[in-house]
């Protein structure tokens, strides 16, 4: 299965197989599980994982580890190829999940401020509006 990106606003309710759903504003990211099983994998954007596009295709990092569902998949995608890892064993699994939990239960200490991430999106609007370059 390849994987294509696709920039949205706000996740979509039913997911499409094969793709990776990104909402920058939102800073989250969703895709189906790559084993077939159907299972939503959810991406905390940048907390846990970057999301990227190249050529309309997804590359996730650090790999998905579906630690809560019984596939147990653990997994690249790359340019929208998918590279299979070795799944986590289930002390593994459970280690993963509850750091997981902790580190959004005392809130991430590295995590920007609303009014950083803000000046962020900001910044970023006025590089792609700058970039076009003045008018001919």
């Amino acid at each position: 299965m390849r994987f294509r990106y696709e920039a949205v606003e706000r996740m979509p309710k039913p997911l499409v197989p094969g793709v990776v759903y990104h909402s920058e504003e939102f800073e989250i990211g969703a895709l189906l599980c790559a084993c077939g099983c159907g299972h939503r994998v959810s991406l905390l954007v940048p907390d846990s994982h970057q999301v990227t596009e190249q050529g309309g295709m997804a590359t996730v990092r650090p790999s998905i580890a579906v630690c809560d569902a019984p596939c147990n998949s653990h997994y690249f995608i790359t340019v929208g190829e998918v590279e299979w890892l070795r799944t986590f064993d289930p002390a593994t699994s459970q280690a993963v999940m509850r750091k997981q939990i902790e580190r959004h239960a005392h809130g991430d200490p590295a995590r920007l401020s609303f009014l950083k991430r803000v000046l962020s999106a900001l910044g970023r609007v006025w590089t792609r509006f700058t970039s076009f370059g003045p008018p001919q």
